[in-house]
């Protein structure tokens, strides 16, 4: 449509020339020294647009001729972008179909040519860590960097993750503080540094990440309460290994009273208290906690102490019987309670029931001592035997 719009001027032009021509054809001389020329108007005009045209046009193929190179480079370039682009999503896909080595050459080959050269040397990098090549995984991961500006997090992140993968904690939590150093409210950084600390029982360094993961909308307040209570209980253990009774001390006393109130807090902490030969301390503990909850660890904790007014402790740990009658465990802890203060016949009632609700090598050891202690010689030995017989099944299974 454009080009005929183009003729019909072009033909009005003319018409309109010729017009002109027969109607007034004027008149044209150029003179330069000895040489002149003359012609009519409409003849000049005619050669003086075709000499602008041909000039124009010698111009233009001369401007042409001397950007063939860059045009050229230009399109080639284009080329090899499409032909990356190809290779990229071609190379996806066979990393996600598990050919890790196909994948790797597909990537790494079209990398340079990539207007995303990080997405080739990241997923490069992946197929890398998958045939088990850490220099290889490590240094396409530092093209990433270098190709790309500002992906320092997305290249930290990816490589913290092929490091967890690949169970290298070490490197991976190095990786991880650096990017918190670089970007300290990054959410899935906080996340995995978080995760990472809970696996290496880094509890303390786990609590420290907490309160920005709660900041960020990351984890709810009451997942971040329980892994506060899980790095607490955490931090418990590990001074009751060590005997670092400073350090236990301050968990306990930096905890809320409502994690104190918990089975898994409380149980280190009464062996601590044990350990450190605070036996009343501990049997205080216990019971403040058995008056709302309930726990068969504790229960058994309780039994085994020798220290404070045996007979109370006795009626104390009747009351919780009469509202667990059937709980071998607690059984077996009245019954010693019973044998410590020399009660053997409701002692050997006791732990007879215990038995009979679940029977183990440990309650018959302490029923067999019961029984001597009875004269019941004969009773005691049979006794002796059907525990030692259990305790070796059980070894047996395992």
């Amino acid at each position: 449509m454009k080009m005929l719009i183009i003729i019909a001027l072009a033909l009005a032009l003319g018409v309109a020339a010729i017009w002109a021509a027969d109607f007034e054809p004027g008149f044209v001389l150029l003179q330069y020294g000895q040489w002149s020329l003359e012609t009519s108007l409409v003849v000049f005009t005619a050669i003086y647009i075709l000499l602008v045209v041909a000039g124009y046009l010698a111009l233009r193929s001369l401007v042409l001729l001397k950007q063939t190179p860059k045009r050229i480079n230009a399109w080639k370039t284009t080329q090899r972008q499409k032909r990356a682009n190809r290779a990229l999503t071609r190379g996806l896909i066979t990393l996600e179909e598990g050919r890790w080595t196909e994948a790797e050459r597909i990537l790494v080959r079209h990398a340079t040519h990539s207007e995303t050269p990080l997405l080739h040397y990241l997923a490069a990098a992946r197929a890398a860590q998958k045939q088990q090549a850490p220099e290889r995984r490590d240094n396409y991961l530092r093209l990433a960097h270098e190709t790309t500006e500002g992906a320092d997090i997305a290249v930290g992140v990816v490589q913290a993750e092929l490091q967890l993968s690949a169970g290298q904690k070490e490197q991976a939590l190095a990786t991880l503080q650096h990017l918190r150093e670089v970007a300290p409210k990054h959410p899935y950084v906080l996340q995995l540094l978080q995760s990472l600390y809970q696996d290496m029982d880094q509890w303390q360094e786990m609590q420290s990440v907490l309160p920005d993961l709660r900041k960020r909308h990351v984890l709810e307040r009451n997942e971040v309460a329980a892994l506060d209570q899980e790095a607490a209980v955490g931090q418990l253990q590990m001074a009751l290994a060590k005997q670092d009774w400073q350090k236990m001390a301050e968990v306990w006393e930096k905890s809320s009273s409502k994690a104190r109130q918990t089975e898994a807090m409380l149980v280190p902490y009464v062996n601590g208290l044990i350990q450190q030969d605070q036996e009343e301390q501990a049997i205080a503990q216990i019971e403040q906690f058995m008056r709302n909850n309930w726990s068969d660890k504790l229960v058994y904790i309780y039994g085994v102490l020798t220290q404070g007014d045996l007979l109370a402790r006795l009626a104390t740990a009747e009351k919780w019987l009469k509202a667990n009658p059937d709980n071998a465990c607690l059984l077996l802890t009245v019954g010693r309670l019973a044998k410590a203060n020399q009660l053997w016949t409701k002692a050997e009632e006791y732990l007879q029931q215990s038995i009979r609700l679940d029977a183990k090598g440990e309650t018959y050891q302490v029923l067999a001592e019961v029984q001597l202690a009875l004269d019941k010689n004969e009773a005691a030995a049979d006794t002796y035997k059907q525990g030692l017989t259990l305790m070796l099944s059980s070894d047996a299974t395992i």
